[in-house]
């Protein structure tokens, strides 16, 4: 038995953290969580609950996660790419640790390049969002030209 997993069957012996945490009654919500044949779920699932990883998601004593609704284009625009992204993003921090999953390493590339049109397309429409965007080549900038929000601008 290697370091590790001695460690481990130590502090099992001393830690469970459902003595600290009784109220999360995790084994209960585990049969109750939806299961799904694949652990992913879907960029929206993902971005709503903070955990791409559905079959690991443990929901916080009563929170029940807000609905996130789009006001307008522009809105729903930012809501997709900001989804996609952090598909993306989660994807990225699993490959940290599993890093020969190829099938996750697939999906990632998908999120990572969909997220990027999604963000250069707003960009083009609504001027842009980081200091890495192509729009920013040109002068005068959008955001120079466009009145301001409070002024009947973008909104």
């Amino acid at each position: 038995m290697n370091d590790y997993n001695m460690m481990n069957n130590i502090m099992s012996n001393f830690f469970n953290p459902e003595d600290l945490y009784p109220q999360a009654q995790m084994h209960e919500m585990k049969n109750e969580m939806p299961m799904k044949k694949d652990e992913i779920g879907t960029p929206k699932e993902g971005y709503t609950l903070g955990n791409l990883f559905v079959n690991t998601y443990i929901p916080y004593k009563n929170y029940m996660p807000q609905k996130l609704v789009a006001h307008n284009e522009q809105e729903a625009l930012f809501l997709q790419m900001s989804e996609v992204a952090f598909a993306a993003h989660e994807l990225n921090l699993y490959l940290d640790l599993h890093p020969t999953d190829q099938a996750k390493l697939k999906m990632f590339n998908q999120f990572r390049k969909k997220a990027n049109e999604l963000r250069t397309q707003y960009e083009n429409q609504y001027g842009p969002i980081s200091i890495n965007a192509n729009v920013l080549d040109n002068s005068p900038f959008l955001w120079e030209e466009l009145p301001f929000p409070w002024k009947g601008g973008i909104q």
